[in-house]
């Protein structure tokens, strides 16, 4: 009987390198709102490897915001590398679906000079196939922004692509449309679609907008599951009050993106700046690494650090005292709110806001010994109200929204 291959322990990240204010104050948000700082990972030899199936491997991108590329890039190996250290339960320890972020590129990045200095923030959801996944990464990365630019105004650009079956009803039309107007297709065009349909899009600026306007739509195509899937996230954005605009020529990669893909740009004395790109790629573990399929999320944030040698004193991280349950779907689309009146309060909140089941939310609250409980369903939802309960007496109380924060501060 053959030996368990033993376990090869994750880095620490390096605590002597410099540090940016910029990613220490996203790192605190991000911790506000649930996500783990995750362990130091590489891209290895194995997850290169994986990533020359797909065609993005032939890209020769510099960096994710590499000004003359407009699209997402550079991405495909850390997404792989993240996908093999979850499977490899590299980030044991941490609470499942796993919500984690990190400075990146990653070491080992092949798409990513050293001359290249710009870093990114990412945020990762792995193991959630729920809208709330999207709300979560969104609420989070437009919370960050607007803390590290406060002057710029930013706007959102989401899309959907849809499933696999969406996906593929979408590029035989898409195929279709593009002979039937081969007449308006430049050389360099008919060059770039042959390499890849998707790159269709990356013209979107320098070619016949009619093009454009009369091309077919994803969400023309998309599976009952993710059109509601859609416009559930739809319905979370616009009960967070944040502003969308839907971009159909926003598409991603076609090759492991699947359903939602976003973009956050920052605008200030009429110059715009991509600060944010998102995309779902549950598809792509099994493609890459031969294994079940899990679904999973990221953005990636630029930030501009100004990186400072020397630490400041660490501060003192207050232990959370509360833990937000919620229950049905309306009270899902009011919680995120609630985390941001907690945030801009001081007061430090736990959450599962993936998880639906009470029990399951309940054990994460008792397994973590914390000692109230905020509780918000959908009756509370709808009188703007949450239930706080102690846990040692089991003796809660109905406490309105406006008087939450006043409430909180005076329990012991």
């Amino acid at each position: 009987m053959k030996k368990n291959k033993k376990e090869v322990p994750v880095k620490k990240e390096n605590n002597k390198e410099p540090i940016s204010p910029e990613i220490d104050a996203a790192s605190k948000i991000a911790t506000h709102y649930g996500f783990d700082r995750l362990p130091f990972v590489e891209v290895e030899k194995e997850d290169i490897t994986s990533a020359k199936k797909f065609h993005e491997s032939h890209l020769k991108i510099l960096h994710p915001f590499y000004e003359k590329n407009d699209r997402f890039g550079g991405f495909l190996e850390e997404k792989i590398s993240l996908l093999r250290n979850f499977q490899q339960k590299k980030f044991e320890g941490l609470s499942l679906p796993l919500s984690g972020f990190y400075k990146g590129p990653l070491k080992g990045n092949p798409h990513i000079k050293k001359s290249v200095e710009e870093e990114t923030f990412n945020l990762e959801v792995i193991g959630s196939s729920k809208s709330i996944a999207e709300a979560l990464l969104i609420e989070t990365s437009y919370i960050i922004l607007k803390d590290r630019y406060p002057h710029k105004e930013l706007s959102l650009e989401v899309n959907s692509i849809g499933d696999k079956e969406s996906l593929g009803r979408f590029i035989k039309e898409l195929g279709n449309y593009l002979k039937k107007e081969q007449g308006k297709l430049s050389k360099k065009m008919k060059e770039a679609i042959k390499k890849d349909i998707f790159n269709f899009f990356c013209f979107e600026k320098e070619a016949d907008p009619s093009l454009f306007l009369s091309a077919p739509k994803t969400m023309s195509y998309l599976s009952e599951s993710s059109r509601t899937h859609f416009k559930e996230v739809l319905e979370y954005l616009e009960s967070l009050e944040i502003p969308y605009t839907i971009n159909h020529t926003l598409i991603g990669s076609r090759s492991y993106c699947s359903d939602t893909v976003f973009e956050i740009t920052g605008t200030e004395k009429g110059k715009s700046e991509i600060l944010a790109i998102g995309e779902r790629y549950n598809g792509l573990a099994k493609k890459a690494l031969g294994k079940k399929d899990i679904s999973a999320i990221g953005i990636a944030l630029l930030l501009h650090p100004h990186f400072v040698s020397k630490r400041s004193k660490k501060e003192k991280i207050l232990a959370p005292k509360f833990f937000f349950i919620q229950l049905g779907f309306s009270a899902k689309l009011q919680s995120l709110k609630i985390m941001e009146l907690l945030r801009q309060a001081g007061i430090p909140v736990e959450q599962s806001l993936s998880k639906d089941k009470l029990s399951i939310q309940l054990a994460s609250a008792e397994k973590m010994n914390i000692p109230y409980i905020l509780m918000l369903g959908q009756k509370e939802a709808i009188e703007h109200s949450v239930v706080v309960r102690e846990m040692k007496t089991m003796s809660q109380e109905t406490i309105p929204l406006d008087k939450l924060v006043s409430y909180l501060k005076k329990l012991p």
